[in-house]
């Protein structure tokens, strides 16, 4: 007897209340179910239920193995349904949230490179600054940058995210740009609210000789929105200190200069956030492993 088919037949008679309702169900005669109880009760060396010519119910064994074998058999679903997608053309629907800032400056375009990928898929895509409960709005992952993840829910974490120092060509020529971390207290900063004025430098090459330094910068403009900041950096307001995927166009068309390369500077983490699960949608897997290859891509290009 299959084993799977047998946990099957006992799982439905304890859920339908009725041999013959389960035998209904599974397509299958009420004598053969009762073979499929036998020899799973024979396997496992327990009575599962006990029977009568009037009645039939669960023992107390068969209680406590009952939710083993209905994980069992879900799994064995999520087994073939995996196997089935892995073998058609990728679609579905993906509904995520992240940041204003950083939905505007990255994850819109790369979720636009996602989709001529895989044009099947579907994608609803919320820009908040609000944290949202995601069961309640339906939604499937939050796409956040933090060191501080909820507890309430599932990380993956897409990629290590370095803000870097820039500014543009024209206040370059103007005022010069630093050769050291110290060197941006002689010049005009422009501050996000969430970093503050303090900025932390990490030398990429760890030696003793090489020590994490923090500078205190001054500035004339402080705004909690990176798109803001971003447009005060192109029209050469200052120096500001912003996430690489937020600039990496700005740099290739050179209206803004990265210097200080041999620092990361207040890293933070890209994080994928969603509800606990046991088994992730194919559309969500293949635009995470997008995005960690897009991102890597880019830190890669500018680092």
């Amino acid at each position: 007897m299959d084993r799977i088919i047998s946990m099957e037949v006992f799982v439905s008679i304890v859920e339908l209340g009725s041999l013959t309702a389960a035998s209904e169900v599974l397509g299958i005669s009420r004598s053969m179910a009762t073979r499929h109880i036998a020899a799973l009760e024979k396997s496992l060396g327990v009575r599962l239920l006990y029977r009568s010519t009037r009645s039939l119910g669960i023992t107390n064994v068969g209680r406590e193995l009952l939710p083993f074998c209905q994980n069992i058999l879900k799994q064995n679903d999520q087994l073939y349904s995996l196997a089935q997608e892995q073998q058609s053309q990728p679609k579905g629907r993906i509904s995520l949230v992240t940041s204003i800032s950083f939905g505007q400056l990255y994850l819109a375009q790369a979720i636009e490179q996602f989709m001529l990928k895989y044009p099947e898929i579907e994608v609803d895509l919320t820009l908040s600054n609000q944290s949202l409960d995601l069961i309640k709005h339906g939604i499937d992952m939050a796409i956040e940058l933090s060191n501080d993840l909820p507890e309430s829910l599932i990380g993956k974490k897409l990629a290590d995210c370095p803000s870097v120092v820039c500014a543009s060509p024209q206040y370059l020529a103007e005022h010069g740009a630093p050769l050291s971390p110290e060197d941006l207290l002689n010049h005009n900063c422009l501050i996000h609210k969430r970093i503050g004025h303090d900025w932390l430098f990490v030398p990429k090459i760890r030696s003793k000789s090489a020590q994490p330094v923090n500078v205190t910068v001054t500035s004339n403009y402080s705004v909690n929105d990176s798109c803001i900041l971003l447009n005060a950096a192109i029209n050469g307001k200052g120096i500001a200190c912003l996430p690489l995927p937020f600039i990496a166009n700005d740099i290739q068309a050179g209206t803004l200069t990265v210097f200080l390369k041999d620092f990361e500077v207040n890293l933070i983490g890209i994080w994928a956030l969603y509800p606990s699960r046991p088994y992730q949608p194919k559309q969500h897997r293949l635009l995470l492993d997008f995005l960690q290859e897009d991102l890597s891509i880019k830190h890669r290009a500018y680092a």
